[in-house]
């Protein structure tokens, strides 16, 4: 859907709402206003935006972990300039209720179902009952067709997932949080999963802003869905992580490249710079996606140059990079609720500990316990607070800690964790094996160094 013509601004929203191009928030280095996108955009248009992020911010540029824009470094006035200028561009900007598909939804040959249509009928259906304004403020419905790329880490308070049982497409209904944690509802035919979303969403609406999909428990939603949900049950098969990076091949003559900036963040000349590359090799459109990272959709000799010039210029491009192995958000100074500067510790993690980073786990830095980088849990978790570096194992930022580190210890720690693998893994562990091998007290003593 293209975006409307811009009604007034609204007042500036609150922290812990998500910020948006007419409700920026206020962070660490000025406001931030976020936007998101329901379709591909040009390589042109992206130029245009990083040229907005220079004129009207800092120029700093955040991909997030869902695959938004995040425009840094605002004041009020430039703030209310960013808005008028973005909406100038005329660009598919998401309205309304977060609704989410694969960015490879519709071009995938992997993907059990299209769930394009599915989400944009929940889209026009949500926005003519007026939901978006009845419901919290970071709800979101996550439309899952299967495929190459996972969209199991993202949270959804509503989660479709396609799945192929006795030869048949169902959807699977799955509520609150990630796939991992979240309430396995039961089986839905694709003719009734959009009704079933919307009863979902009414429900939670008449609750109140506060009613999450967490709040939902197997006997509320069977009273709400009815019969529409099937009398049977079945879990889809894991999905292991897939960082959307370097060429992928999603189906005859379908390429795409897959480039991430290094932690999230990218100067908005630098991505300018690659986007213009982009289009000068043909490639007609691109995609913010999930895990911080943008596809470029073009023939495979246009997007293997890309991905030469793009790991060339410092971006990531491959998983065997060690930063492909670290979440991390903006941290301080630019995050007014950071303790710690994140991208420094992931830059000396990436340098100094990059035979820990093998691939096998994430490790995830967070400014403060909201996690906002990695909402899942991660083998390990460092997150600032104010007594010092939390760490959890197997855990989430937020979750009560393993362990608090003195600051000025945390590069030492993470040293020595990393030496612990290099001198003590076996031949065919990889890090996430020997961690799972070596335990909790373990991991927990190594990086408090209990042991001398």
């Amino acid at each position: 859907m293209m975006a409307a013509v811009a009604d007034p601004v609204q007042p500036f929203g609150r922290r812990g709402l998500c910020p948006a191009l007419s409700a920026p928030m206020q962070t660490g280095d000025g406001f931030l206003s976020r936007v998101a996108f329901e379709a591909d955009i040009s390589p042109r248009a992206m130029v245009a935006l990083c040229g907005l992020a220079e004129r009207h911010g800092n120029g700093l540029i955040d991909i997030t972990a869902r695959g938004s824009l995040q425009f840094r470094g605002l004041t009020p006035q430039s703030a209310r300039a960013l808005e008028k200028d973005v909406l100038a561009l005329d660009l598919p900007l998401r309205e309304g209720l977060a609704v989410e598909t694969s960015p490879l939804a519709g071009r995938d040959d992997a993907e059990i179902e299209d769930g394009c249509f599915l989400a944009e009928e929940i889209r026009k259906c949500s926005g003519a009952l007026a939901l978006h304004d009845k419901l919290a403020a970071k709800t979101s419905v996550v439309i899952d067709g299967g495929g190459r790329l996972s969209m199991g880490d993202l949270l959804a308070d509503i989660r479709l997932k396609a799945i192929r049982l006795e030869g048949r497409a169902f959807w699977q209904l799955l509520v609150g949080g990630p796939e991992s944690k979240a309430l396995n509802a039961g089986l839905v035919e694709p003719v009734a999963a959009a009704s079933v979303v919307l009863s979902l969403l009414v429900f939670l609406a008449e609750k109140g802003p506060l009613a999450r999909g967490r709040d939902l428990d197997q006997q509320t939603v069977k009273a709400i869905c009815g019969d529409r949900l099937l009398d049977r049950a079945a879990r889809s098969e894991a999905q292991l992580p897939f960082l959307p990076l370097g060429l992928m091949i999603t189906g005859e003559n379908r390429f795409a490249a897959g480039i991430a900036p290094a932690f999230g963040q990218v100067r908005g000349a630098d991505l300018a710079h690659l986007c213009e590359r982009a289009e000068t090799l043909g490639i007609k459109t691109l995609r913010p996606a999930p895990n911080h990272s943008l596809l470029f959709f073009g023939l495979s000799t246009a997007c293997d140059t890309l991905l030469e010039a793009a790991a060339a210029s410092g971006f990531v491009t491959t998983s065997g990079d060690a930063r492909s192995s670290i979440a991390v958000c903006p941290g301080a100074p630019g995050c007014a609720s950071a303790f710690l500067p994140t991208h420094e510790l992931a830059a000396f993690a990436a340098e100094e500990c990059a035979a820990l980073l093998d691939g096998s786990f994430t490790l995830h830095v967070s400014g403060c316990g909201k996690g906002c980088a990695h909402p899942a849990s991660s083998l390990l978790t460092l997150s600032g607070d104010s007594h010092g570096l939390a760490f959890s194992i197997s855990g989430r930022a937020g979750d009560p800690p393993d362990g608090i580190l003195p600051f000025e210890q945390q590069k030492t720690a993470l040293s020595r964790l990393a030496r612990l693998y290099e001198k003590e893994h076996k031949p065919d562990e990889n890090a996430a094996i020997f961690f799972a091998r070596l335990g909790r007290e373990e991991i927990g003593a190594a990086l408090r160094q209990d042991n001398q």
